[in-house]
């Protein structure tokens, strides 16, 4: 399994809770807040296969976007 990379594209998308989630070098999704609650949507590979990651590396991923996020 990948690792899940989080990165904050610009400081305006950090405002909205956007933060994109990386395994290997496909997006695999990204966060967006609302109303005030942090949500993830999962990306749609594009060969139609499922996305498949571990419950760790997304529950470690998901804790590293809100940190990013609480930065800017």
């Amino acid at each position: 399994m990948h690792e899940i990379r989080v990165s904050i594209v610009s400081p305006e998308a950090a405002d909205d809770g956007f933060a994109e989630l990386w395994a290997g070098h496909e997006m695999i999704g990204y966060t967006i807040l609302d109303d005030g609650d942090l949500m993830l949507c999962i990306e749609p590979r594009h060969d139609r296969t499922a996305v498949v990651v571990g419950a760790h590396s997304l529950s470690q991923a998901l804790v590293r976007a809100e940190q990013l996020l609480e930065q800017y």
